[in-house]
């Protein structure tokens, strides 16, 4: 079960003919070496706007729709910067029962959004089995058919703040929260905010059911060209040709270590 994320596909970068690339060719291909002895499936380099490198193994090509795996989840924080921006959301410090009418009158509900982003939530994260456990919350939020139930039937188990746990049930409160606040579904906003102003091409994120939520913490399938456009925006802190995805300086707090965590 998928979601079409549209985008609005726009010419690429250009590429840098040869003998004319602005990065060392030794470094080029030791890059190259590396990706591939590490089992990689794409390598594209930009630098200056111009790409320097475009490699492809294991039978991918500049058109296929490849996983980001856990790189998915970092599509949340630029949609949160935004709905700030436009009034949805009011700040990070806000307990997410502002806006999850389920949590409006439990212990959950407050804690912040700022936790959620950092995996200091407090929540549980009991590990998956080898065997799926229908039991399991974090199997039955990775395979069952309701996703943000799923994620609000995880527990408060620490205190929020003082634990970092990266939890799949923490990105997936996010999502909810971001439709609540919002209106929208999450899919429908990631692409008139982000993906379709980028320049993307059609994307496509995975659904719990039909008609119900996306599954956001993981397995967004895109081209390796559109997962460069939006490491591109990263690295412009959202500037991308003359539009401003996203509040400026926003990168910066998004890099920023946790306080609970330095490393994330």
């Amino acid at each position: 079960r998928v979601v079409e994320v549209s985008g609005n596909r726009q010419a690429f970068y250009p590429v840098a003919e040869s003998g004319e690339t602005t990065v060392a060719p030794a470094a080029l291909g030791a890059a190259a070496a590396w990706a591939e002895a590490h089992n990689s499936a794409a390598l594209l380099v930009l630098h200056r706007g111009v790409v320097q490198l475009e490699r492809y193994w294991q039978g991918i090509n500049a058109d296929s729709l490849f996983t980001g795996r856990a790189m998915t989840r970092s599509l949340i924080p630029p949609l949160v910067a935004i709905a700030m921006e436009e009034g949805a959301i009011g700040d990070l410090d806000d307990p997410v029962g502002h806006y999850i009418s389920e949590w409006r009158d439990d212990p959950r509900g407050q804690i912040s959004i700022r936790n959620f982003l950092y995996n200091t939530s407090g929540l549980e994260n009991p590990a998956l089995a080898g065997d799926p456990d229908p039991d399991n919350k974090n199997t039955r939020l990775s395979l069952g058919g309701d996703a943000r139930s799923a994620a609000l039937a995880f527990d408060l188990e620490n205190e929020p703040g003082d634990f970092f746990a990266l939890s799949n049930a923490n990105a997936q409160v996010l999502g909810a929260v971001l439709e609540s606040a919002t209106g929208e579904s999450y899919e429908d906003y990631l692409n008139s905010r982000l993906w379709a102003p980028m320049g993307a091409g059609p994307a496509y994120l995975y659904m719990d059911s039909p008609g119900g939520m996306p599954v956001v913490y993981c397995c967004f399938r895109a081209t390796p060209h559109d997962w460069l456009r939006y490491g591109a925006a990263l690295l412009n802190d959202g500037r991308v040709s003359e539009r401003q995805l996203w509040p400026k300086g926003w990168v910066r707090e998004m890099t920023t270590p946790s306080a609970t965590y330095a490393l994330y």
